[in-house]
């Protein structure tokens, strides 16, 4: 017996009411029909009219309001956005805190920088110091402090003083600071680079600090016949040339004459034109000189990557004099070096000292 002939002869046996109830539940499987013709209708209740759709929203609104959901419902509220907090927050102002000195704080500020310094290697504190002052933490450089004397491209080097003196804002009327120093602030372009460049051969022995920093009337001319005058000074401890297009070949050439210079101890060449193949031959030719002890290089005009930050790490790995180097470092594997041998200067800066007093 097929299938239909058992579907036949099961529907024999129904009832006119079974079949009836039966056609309720089941949908012939027909898509041409229409939905009223395939089922019949499903409710009791009269028809209510056409489509009033006012009349249902207001129905369902009435509903929402009306109902709960269990015990812990809560209406909602709008509230105003997060940015509008804020802005109200921010116009009432936040309550400082006042500040609570301790004996620590009478004693901190007795220090000197190099006491803090050493204070900070014994304390194992050293890299965790530079990173902060690295990130701008620390105060206004020299060339920030003056609108006047500060870099024209001031990102990455605004960092390198770690100190917090402002040296170039402190200058004679020919960028020179004498060691006694002269208070009030100069205009790159007021600067007589002839007059400096003639006392510096000369070997003054007040020129101890030269500001020639945004000079533009600095050609590089200039700075090859500064280098040379610098061959033969005695006097000399500060020399500051940010961004005065200093390049490669005056880098090669200042290496030379320093790597023989037992008297400058601070240059700041940031802001300048150097390459990577420039800071190779500077950095190699003053690793033994053991005088300088602070060097800023940071933001130059062409960025040497890996290259420059290792060459730098492997620089201080033999240079034994360099206490503060000012670079943004990108790469964490040549900023811990930086700050290891770092370290070790200072501490070797501080064993010579209390071999010397004793």
């Amino acid at each position: 017996m097929s299938d239909d002939e058992f579907d036949d002869l099961v529907l024999a046996k129904l009832s006119e009411r079974e079949l009836q109830e039966l056609s309720d539940f089941i949908d012939p499987d027909n898509y041409l029909l229409p939905a009223s013709d395939r089922l019949p209708p499903q409710t009791t209740r009269p028809p209510t009219g056409p489509l009033d759709r006012a009349h249902l929203l207001t129905h369902l609104r009435k509903e929402a309001e009306e109902s709960t959901v269990g015990e812990d419902y809560v209406p909602f509220v709008k509230k105003p956005s997060a940015a509008k907090e804020q802005k109200a927050w921010e116009s009432k102002g936040s309550k400082v805190k006042e500040e609570v000195k301790t004996e620590f704080d009478d004693m901190l500020e007795m220090l000197d920088e190099e006491d803090i310094a050493e204070l900070a290697a014994e304390l194992g504190l050293h890299g965790l110091v530079s990173q902060a002052k690295s990130r701008g933490d620390d105060e206004p450089t020299s060339a920030s402090a003056n609108p006047n004397a500060g870099l024209l491209k001031t990102t990455g080097a605004s960092y390198a003083s770690y100190s917090g003196n402002s040296s170039a804002a402190v200058s004679s009327p020919y960028g020179i600071m004498p060691s006694g120093g002269i208070e009030g602030e100069v205009d790159p372009l007021e600067v007589d680079v002839e007059e400096c460049l003639s006392q510096l051969q000369a070997n003054e022995y007040s020129l101890t600090e030269l500001n020639l920093n945004n000079n533009t009337k600095l050609s590089p001319e200039h700075i090859s016949r500064l280098i040379e005058n610098l061959q033969d000074n005695t006097h000399l401890q500060v020399l500051q040339l940010a961004n005065v297009k200093f390049d490669d070949d005056h880098a090669k050439a200042l290496g030379k004459v320093l790597s023989t210079n037992s008297t400058l101890r601070s240059l700041s060449l940031e802001s300048n034109k150097i390459t990577a193949r420039g800071f190779k031959a500077f950095l190699n030719s003053i690793v033994h000189n053991t005088t300088l002890k602070e060097l800023r290089l940071a933001n130059q005009y062409n960025s040497g990557g890996a290259r420059v930050e290792v060459y730098i790490a492997d620089f201080l790995e033999k240079n034994k004099g360099i206490v503060k180097m000012g670079y943004f470092f990108n790469f964490p594997s040549a900023r811990s070096r930086v700050d290891k041998y770092i370290t070790r200067n200072i501490d070797l800066g501080r064993q010579r000292r209390v071999a010397m007093a004793n």
